[in-house]
């Protein structure tokens, strides 16, 4: 089949057109994953004042938002961050889980910061076996106890100071 002129200059206006369409969809994926990941700011508000406001807002809420592309131990303490106490592996990866969607086992990204005295396993004396995880930051006395605040509900009836270690 000859193409002719008419049919060459038809072919280039649609692949032009084409190009154009998918431009516009791959700018609206890029809305899409921004307000799925929480990266967007609609601005919603009317006015100067309310505007104000809303960037007031957007700076207190920026240190709340879980980081979705961040790499995955940045994404494992902020999890800590967000659950504020000492926390069992399970109750780690259901939380990140919540947050993110997908199923991933946290073991090794918890070791690996525990390795770098990033995160502390809390376990009875005289065994091997951690139960909970805590960030360092929240450890008082050079590391030897857990700060009130960061004790979960019990955690006194199930422990004291000096039958634990963080190692």
């Amino acid at each position: 089949m000859e193409h002719t002129q008419d049919v060459e200059l038809i072919l280039m206006s649609l692949t032009k057109e084409k190009r154009e369409l998918l431009d516009k969809v791959g700018e609206i994926d890029k809305v899409i994953k921004r307000l799925k990941y929480g990266n967007l700011n609609l601005r919603l508000s009317k006015g100067n004042k309310n505007n104000a406001d809303a960037n007031d807002n957007d700076q207190i809420q920026q240190p709340q938002a879980f980081p979705m592309k961040a790499d995955l131990k940045v994404q494992a303490i902020k999890v800590f961050d967000i659950l504020g106490v000492a926390s069992k592996l399970r109750d780690v990866q259901e939380k990140y889980k919540e947050l993110t969607g997908v199923n991933h086992n946290l073991r090794e990204t918890l070791r690996n910061l525990n390795k770098h005295d990033i995160l502390k396993l809390l376990q009875p004396k005289g065994t091997i076996r951690g139960l909970y995880w805590v960030k360092a930051e929240w450890l008082e006395d050079d590391g030897r106890r857990l700060k009130e605040q960061h004790k979960f509900e019990g955690f006194d009836l199930l422990f004291t100071d000096d039958m634990i270690e963080f190692k």
